[in-house]
């Protein structure tokens, strides 16, 4: 077996260990994932703080759990990699836009909360028209991000007054993920160093 064979076979061995068994696009992990698409539809519909809250609440459960669940049943794939933060990009922004008619968060807080999201779509979205397939994983400060974005929605329903906060705290989180996101980008589109040739 040639050096290229060999490291075609592992590549190969690595991407079926991660898409375990031909789990397929419809797993529980991935289904929990889009429950946030008409999670995130419902804050354009419902205006009770109680029932806003425990939609905020279950979207962050499914968020905490997809991946969780994906493991425990071994059915991890590279689509449930990019479905996870993308679904969590589409929840997050509907959930802001439902609050941008009440007056409780103005339009520089908004572009504030969704700066991550705004830079992570746009490095995506150009690095597929070059041609380039750019990294939309979930990252340790697009997690921390994240988690603040959700902190800020359950303020500004129960402590309107003290949103701020966590808005603050989410862009100096924002900047850090795009830091890392921007990072990992360029990272992505440097060509690979051949290795140095081995003698048999």
């Amino acid at each position: 077996m040639t050096g290229k064979e060999r490291q075609t076979g592992h590549a190969q061995g690595t991407h079926q260990a991660y898409d375990h068994h031909g789990a397929g696009f419809l797993t529980i992990g991935n289904l929990l994932s889009l429950l946030r698409i008409p999670l995130g539809f419902m804050f354009l519909m419902v205006s009770e703080p109680r029932w806003v809250a425990a939609i905020v609440i279950v979207g962050a459960a499914t968020d905490l759990l997809d991946g969780l669940v994906a493991r425990l049943t071994h059915t991890e794939s590279e689509i449930g990699a990019l479905l996870d933060p993308f679904c969590d990009r589409i929840f997050v922004f509907l959930a802001l836009v439902s609050f941008l008619p009440t007056g409780r968060i103005d339009w520089a807080e908004f572009l504030i909360l969704i700066l991550r999201d705004i830079f992570t779509g746009g490095v995506f979205l150009v690095g597929r028209l070059a041609g380039k397939e750019m990294p939309f994983h979930s990252r340790m400060g697009g997690k921390v991000t994240t988690a603040l974005q959700v902190a800020a929605l359950l303020t500004l329903i129960f402590y309107p007054d003290y949103v701020k906060v966590p808005v603050y705290l989410a862009g100096v989180a924002a900047v850090y993920a795009i830091i890392d996101y921007g990072t990992a980008g360029i990272r992505k589109m440097q060509p690979a160093t051949p290795r140095a040739a081995v003698n048999p």
